[in-house]
């Protein structure tokens, strides 16, 4: 007896020939994203099957910004490591450093009103 379902690796690649014309209608260093984030979804195939009350499409979003999440905090890792290492001081989540005005810094002997 066949299957009476698609199998998450079938469904998968509906939904990669879906967004292939959208890839194609992208810019080309925008493509070449794309098909990165493409690629970071494939990494999640498997799971999908367990979820069986998301769309296919939802399934694949999710996969994607689940591996750029994890990336970025790879980074975010990496330049924390490299504060430490140049003894610069971590800064809190939320707080913002005190920068100058852009305003001075490019009319630095003008009189500017704040």
């Amino acid at each position: 007896m066949g299957r009476t379902i698609q199998s998450a690796t079938q469904t998968w690649i509906e939904e990669e020939k879906a967004l292939q014309r959208f890839t194609r209608a992208l810019r080309r260093e925008d493509q070449a994203v794309m098909k990165d984030l493409i690629h970071l979804s494939r990494l999640h195939i498997a799971e999908t099957s367990y979820a069986g009350n998301l769309y296919p499409m939802d399934a694949y979003i999710i996969s994607m910004l689940l591996e750029v999440a994890k990336r970025s905090e790879r980074i975010e890792m990496k330049v924390n490591e490299l504060c430490r290492q140049c003894g610069v001081e971590d800064l809190p989540d939320a707080a913002v450093p005190n920068l100058p005005s852009l305003k001075k810094l490019l009319y630095p002997d003008e009189e500017l009103d704040q």
